[in-house]
């Protein structure tokens, strides 16, 4: 089977599996952990958003790691620029592939937050020995709006 590849000058460097990412957004931890243990095999990585990170809490990170699967810590932090570095530390000391950061206010204090967060991963990742995870900026969200349309 061909494989639809929109970039004819651009060769892909990376499998299928490790560009495939499923999303564990699923009510329940053990729910979670049966997928990737079917999965794992197959999938590059899973999602854990913020209720499943609520629900199962680091454990459940460590959990996924231990079955062999790379996991994305979608938990979008944002609070003030020196908060941010600190949860990121965090993410790559649970040995996270990538999380990401919501990139909202002024561009300087954007600019101020990735920065330090980026230099405070690397440093730490390197004193600890530790992989160094992929950080994505979200700048927008998709807004889902309910409307209620009457009928006249």
């Amino acid at each position: 089977m061909t494989q639809y590849w929109p970039f004819p000058g651009l060769i892909r460097q990376t499998a299928l599996r490790d560009r495939l990412v499923v999303s564990l957004d699923l009510g329940d931890r053990r729910e979670a952990l049966k997928l990737v243990d079917r999965l794992a095999r197959v999938v590059g990585m899973f999602k854990v958003g913020r209720a499943l990170f609520v629900g199962g809490g680091p454990d459940f990170i460590r959990e996924i790691r231990q079955r062999g699967a790379e996991v994305f810590l979608d938990l979008r932090f944002h609070e003030s620029p020196s908060r941010v570095p600190r949860a990121a530390v965090e993410a790559a000391r649970l040995g996270v592939k990538m999380f990401d950061i919501q990139a909202s206010g002024s561009a300087a204090c954007i600019m101020d937050m990735m920065t330090r967060t980026r230099a405070e991963v690397a440093r730490v990742c390197r004193v600890e020995g530790l992989r160094r995870p992929n950080v994505l900026a979200v700048a927008m969200l998709a807004l889902r709006a309910c409307r209620r349309i009457s009928r006249g």
